[in-house]
C-alpha cells in the first residue's frame, strides 16, 4: 500500500509538470500554419485533487490494463530496446483520461499531442525512477505471480504460449532494466539518495554495499529458477567472465519457500493414482527441502524403506517454457548488439541450456541417470547410488532412497566420524575420472553438497543427477591429452587439443591462437608454476575464448567437474596427479575389457553386423555393375555435377531483389508522405480534413518507421538467410 500511495503522487506530481508547462506553449491552430493560436494544453481545474486522482487512475491502469497490452505487444519492447514503451505508456494514458475526463483539453490534433504528452512522460518516468528506484523488483518474490500463471496455464488458444512468454519477457525486461540502471548509478551522488529513499520512504530493504557482481546474482535470483540455473551454468565459463563474476554465480542456490501440501497432494494423486496412503505407510506433509523447481518429503514404504519423494512445483513447466522462449529472444538481441555475447555464442548456448532444462524437468530422465551412474560406478565399493523406486516414480514424482550423511566438504566432522579422508578423496577423484575420461557418461554438478559421506559405512553417496554430460570417445581422449599437456607445460600439445576440442568461429587465426597458447603456458605454467590442474585449465581458456574457439556445453560441463573434483580432492588433503590417474583409469578400463569372453562377443557382434552389411550391399553392387556397362555400351557416361556455389549465388540475388523491393517501398513511402504533407500547407483545406490528414501522416511515419527498420534488418542478415 505504501508503495502504491507514492507511486499516486509521483504520477500525479509529472501530470503537474508535464500539463503546466504544455499549457504555457501556445501552437497555430490549425496546425502547423493556422493564425489563431491556443495553449498546447488547456487545465481545465484548479484543484490539485483532481491530478492526485488522475495519479490514481494512471497507477490503476498500470496494475490492470497494461499486463494485457504488453500480453499482446511485448516483443516490440524487446525489439525496439524499449522505445516501444512510449506507445505502451500512450494507451495507459488514454485509459487513465477516460477515468478522469475533466483534467484537461489538448489543442488540435489531439492525437500529435497526446503522443508528445506521452514522451515526454515516459522521459519524466524514468528521471523519477533513477532517483527514487520504485520500479526495482523485490528479492523475495516467491508468492508473486501465481494468479496470472494458473490463469494463463489454463487459457486454451493456440497462442497461449506467446502471449504468457510476452508477460514474461515484460517481467525479465523490467527486472534487468532496473538491476542495470542501480549498478550504473551506484557510483554516483543519486545512488546514495536513491537508497535512502528506497530506506525510509518505501520501507524496503536495500543490501549495504553489494558490488556489481553481487547485484547480477541477485537479478538472477529475483528472475527464478531458469535464470538460476542459467547462472550456474554461465560460471563454468570461467574464460569468458571476470573472476569476480564467476565468484558470485558460484553461490547461486535454488532454495525456495516450500509450496502448499494440497498442491503437492493433488501432483501426488495425479501422478501415482490413489490417494498418497495407497502408496506410502507415512508422508511427512512438511518437506524437509525445497527448491526452485521442486520440494523434497520423507516417507516410508510398506515395507518399511525410508524414501524421500521428490516433487515437482505446480506450473514449473509453463513457467520455464516462457522462460526459455524470452532467453532466446534476449540472445538473439544480444548477439546482434554486444561482441561478448557474439563470442560466446548465446544463442547456440541457450538452445543446448534450453534442452537440458527440459530434460531435467522430466525426471525420468533422472531415474535413468542415476541407474546408468551407478553401473558405471560398481567397480567402487566406496561409493553409493541411492537405488531409484521406479514404480513410485513419474515425469514429476521420483521415488529414492532416503539417505543421510556429511558433506564430503566438512573435513572436520569426517576425521571425528574417525573416516580416513585422503583415501576417501583419492576415491572420489578416480571415481570423477572414471566417469568423465573413461565411460564418458559424468555427474555435471559433483559440488559438495550433491556428495555426501556415510559415515556408518565410509561410502561416497552421490545426489542430485538431474545434470549430467556426455562426451564421445573422441572428445575424452582429447581431453586426456589436454590434462598431460598441462602437465608437461607442452603448448604445442595443449593447442592441438584445444583445437580438437573447439569449434573454430569465423574469426578464427590459428596461428595467433597457437602464439597465445604458448606466451599463456609459459607465463602461468612455466614460470609461474601453478600449482593445480584447474588453475592450469582457467589459463588456458581465456586464450580460447579470445580467440574465438568455441566449447560445447557438455565439454566445458566435463571440464567443471574436473575442477571441482579436484578442489574437492585438496580440502581432503589428497595429493594425487590427475592426468595420471586418467591415463591409469583408461588403461583399467581397457584391461577390463580385454576378458576372453568380452573379446569373443565383440568379436562376433562385429562379424554378424559386417555380415548384414555384406548381404545389403551386394544386390547394389550387382545392380550398379550392370547399370554401368548398360551406360558404357551405350556411349553414355553420367557427370555429377556439384552446383552448391551456383545455388549460393542464387540466393545472393534472391537477397538482392528482395533489398530491393523493400528499398522501392520505402521510397514510395517518402514521395507519398510528402504529397499528404503538401495537401495539408494548402490554406483551403478544411479543419475536419487536416484532423484525418494527420492521423494518414502519422500512420505514414509509423509505416515508414517499419520499412526501415526491416530494410536496415535485410542489409544486416546472413547470406541465405530468409529472417
Amino acid at each position: 500500500m505504501r508503495r502504491f500511495v507514492v507511486e499516486v503522487l509521483v504520477d500525479a506530481a509529472i501530470l503537474v509538470i508535464v500539463l503546466g508547462f504544455l499549457s504555457l506553449i501556445s501552437v497555430p491552430q490549425p496546425f502547423p500554419f493556422g493564425t489563431d493560436r491556443v495553449s498546447i494544453v488547456r487545465i481545465d481545474t484548479s484543484g490539485l485533487w483532481v491530478f492526485i486522482l488522475a495519479g490514481a487512475a494512471i497507477a490503476l491502469v498500470e496494475r490492470t490494463v497494461r499486463p494485457l497490452i504488453v500480453a499482446v505487444t511485448g516483443r516490440l519492447v524487446l525489439a525496439t530496446m524499449g522505445a516501444f514503451l512510449v506507445v505502451v505508456n500512450a494507451i495507459t494514458l488514454w485509459v487513465a483520461s477516460l477515468l478522469v475526463p475533466q483534467l484537461a483539453v489538448a489543442a488540435s490534433p489531439k492525437l500529435l499531442w497526446f503522443l508528445f504528452i506521452a514522451l515526454v512522460f515516459t522521459a519524466l518516468s524514468s528521471i523519477a525512477d533513477v532517483l527514487f528506484g520504485m520500479g526495482i523488483p523485490d528479492i523475495d518474490q516467491s508468492g508473486r505471480g501465481r494468479a496470472i500463471w494458473r490463469l494463463l496455464d489454463a487459457v486454451p488458444t493456440p497462442r497461449r504460449n506467446r502471449i504468457i512468454e510476452n508477460v514474461r519477457l515484460q517481467q525479465v525486461y523490467d527486472t534487468i532494466y532496473q538491476y542495470g540502471l542501480d549498478i550504473a548509478i551506484e557510483r554516483t551522488p543519486v545512488a546514495a539518495f536513491r537508497s535512502a529513499f528506497q530506506r525510509r520512504v518505501l520501507r524496503r530493504p536495500v543490501p549495504d554495499a553489494a558490488t556489481p557482481e553481487a547485484k547480477v546474482r541477485m537479478m538472477l535470483q529475483t528472475l527464478g529458477p531458469t535464470y538460476v540455473k542459467l547462472g550456474q551454468m554461465a560460471a563454468s565459463r570461467r574464460e569468458a567472465l571476470p573472476p569476480p563474476l564467476v565468484e558470485e554465480l558460484e553461490k547461486l542456490q535454488s532454495d525456495a519457500a516450500p509450496f502448499p501440501w494440497e498442491e503437492a497432494e493433488a501432483i501426488l494423486h495425479h501422478e501415482l493414482g490413489g490417494t498418497v496412503d495407497d502408496h506410502f505407510a507415512s508422508f511427512e506433509r512438511e518437506p524437509f527441502a525445497a527448491a526452485s523447481t521442486a520440494q523434497v518429503h520423507r516417507a516410508t514404504l510398506p515395507d518399511g524403506r525410508r524414501v524421500a519423494v521428490k516433487v515437482q512445483r505446480p506450473r514449473i513447466v509453463a513457467q520455464t517454457k516462457a522462460d526459455l522462449g524470452v532467453l532466446e529472444e534476449l540472445a538473439s538481441v544480444a548477439e546482434k548488439r554486444f561482441e561478448l555475447a557474439h563470442k560466446l555464442g548465446a544463442r547456440a548456448m541457450v538452445r543446448e541450456f534450453a534442452t537440458g532444462v527440459l530434460k531435467e524437468l522430466d525426471y525420468q530422465n533422472e531415474a535413468y541417470h542415476a541407474l546408468r551412474i551407478a553401473d558405471s560406478m560398481r567397480s567402487f565399493p566406496e561409493i553409493h547410488i541411492p537405488v531409484v523406486d521406479a514404480s513410485r516414480s513419474t515425469s514429476r514424482v521420483l521415488t529414492a532412497e532416503f539417505v543421510d550423511g556429511i558433506k564430503i566438504s566438512e573435513v572436520d566432522r569426517l576425521r571425528a566420524a574417525g573416516v580416513d579422508t585422503t583415501g576417501l578423496g583419492s576415491v572420489f577423484i578416480r571415481a570423477m575420472i572414471k566417469q568423465i575420461l573413461v565411460d564418458g557418461f559424468f555427474h555435471g554438478d559433483p559440488h559438495p553438497g550433491n556428495v555426501l559421506v556415510d559415515p556408518a559405512t565410509k561410502r561416497i553417496i552421490f545426489l542430485d543427477f538431474g545434470l549430467v554430460g556426455e562426451l564421445r570417445t573422441d572428445q575424452r581422449t582429447t581431453l586426456i591429452q589436454l590434462l598431460l599437456g598441462l602437465k608437461g607445460a607442452d603448448s604445442a600439445a595443449i593447442a592441438d587439443a584445444l583445437i580438437g576440442l573447439g569449434t573454430p568461429g569465423p574469426g578464427f587465426d590459428e596461428r595467433r591462437f597457437r602464439s597465445d597458447v604458448d606466451r599463456i603456458v609459459r607465463q602461468h605454467l612455466v614460470y609461474s608454476r601453478v600449482d593445480s590442474i584447474g588453475a592450469g585449465i582457467s589459463a588456458v581458456l581465456g586464450v580460447v575464448f579470445d580467440n574465438g574457439l568455441r566449447l560445447d556445453s557438455d565439454l566445458t560441463l566435463a571440464i567443471k567437474a574436473v575442477v571441482q573434483a579436484e578442489e574437492t580432492g585438496t580440502l581432503l588433503a589428497v595429493d594425487i596427479d590427475l592426468p595420471t590417474v586418467a591415463v591409469e583409469q583408461a588403461k583399467a578400463a581397457v584391461l577390463e575389457r580385454l576378458t576372453p569372453e568380452a573379446i569373443e562377443k565383440l568379436l562376433t557382434g562385429q562379424a554378424f553386423r559386417v555380415g548384414q552389411e555384406l548381404l545389403r550391399r551386394v544386390p547394389t553392387l550387382e545392380a550398379a555393375a550392370w547399370s554401368w556397362l548398360d551406360q558404357f555400351g551405350k556411349g553414355r557416361i553420367v557427370v555429377t555435377v556439384d552446383t552448391s556455389d551456383l545455388n549460393r549465388e542464387i540466393g545472393k540475388v534472391g537477397d538482392l531483389g528482395r533489398q530491393l523491393a523493400i528499398g522501392m517501398l520505402v521510397t514510395g513511402q517518402l514521395i507519398g508522405t510528402a504529397i499528404l504533407a503538401a495537401v495539408l500547407l494548402q490554406p483551403s483545406v478544411s479543419t475536419e480534413f487536416q484532423t484525418f490528414g494527420y492521423i494518414g501522416l502519422v500512420a505514414f511515419g509509423v509505416a515508414l518507421i517499419v520499412s526501415l527498420y526491416v530494410l536496415f534488418r535485410t542489409l544486416q542478415a546472413p547470406e541465405g538467410d530468409e529472417t
